[in-house]
């Protein structure tokens, strides 16, 4: 396939989200995507119709990796006319689908949008015009990229393009990306609340103020992953910061 057609393909899947449906989720989407494959098969009715059966079912990814499903699907929708392998395609995106939605959305939805989030927030109380910048930085050329390099390894390994996105180890990094975000929000709140502190505080308690809510915020975190219920830590909180109070 030229390159100029595998580029469309890949500008469709961007669309995948934009008929977004509750019935059948992103299906409209993912069916628009791979519908110029319909122009090499003629005008064989039966053709036709067993390809918008297969890609008009129920479908609903990541959005981000859905471009990998559509890689492998196109590679498979290739070679489907010298051999049949219909119940190969609809099974190979009904095995990635589920997988790459959990995958996707502990990544960039649970890890790197948070982690993106609150670096700009934190810089933007700063006074930061650069916030909205590093914000996009942060998040774009990555997502970006897993998106596209997905794709092209999807169509380049077909069956095979699973093992691109498992070399990135996803889980494993979205892990370190939660202690990264959960550290800068602790920084920033240890900074809001030495810089509360001031008014009413000598240099010393306003430091240990500030290493106070920083251990807090980094303890609680560490409570949850030991599997602490966050309901059991807020009212823990909110009882001693009562307490301070009187």
């Amino acid at each position: 396939m030229k390159a100029s057609d595998l580029a469309g393909f890949f500008l469709r899947s961007l669309f995948v989200m934009a008929s977004l449906n509750f019935q059948r989720m992103q299906n409209l989407g993912f069916a628009f995507a791979v519908l110029p494959l319909l122009r090499g098969m003629g005008k064989d009715e039966k053709s036709i119709s067993s390809f918008l059966v297969r890609h008009l079912g129920y479908f609903n990814t990541h959005p981000y990796l859905s471009g990998a499903v559509l890689g492998s699907v196109i590679r498979l929708e290739e070679g489907n006319g010298h051999h049949d392998q219909t119940s190969d395609i609809s099974r190979l995106k009904k095995s990635l689908m589920g997988p790459y939605a959990a995958i996707g959305d502990s990544f960039f939805w649970g890890s790197l949008r948070p982690l993106a989030g609150i670096t700009a927030a934190a810089m933007a109380y700063q006074g930061s015009a650069w916030a909205p910048f590093v914000l996009l930085l942060i998040f774009d050329p990555l997502h970006a990229w897993i998106r596209l390099k997905g794709f092209l390894e999807g169509y380049r390994q077909g069956w095979q393009g699973i093992t691109y996105i498992q070399s990135w180890d996803l889980p494993r990094l979205a892990h370190f990306m939660r202690w990264g975000t959960i550290f800068c929000l602790a920084v920033a709140a240890a900074c809001l609340s030495q810089g509360i502190a001031n008014t009413y505080l000598g240099i010393w308690m306003q430091s240990l103020v500030g290493i106070a809510v920083l251990a807090a915020v980094l303890l609680s975190f560490l409570a949850v992953e030991r599997g602490l219920s966050p309901l059991t830590i807020l009212y823990g909180m909110t009882a001693g910061c009562v307490a301070l109070m009187i």
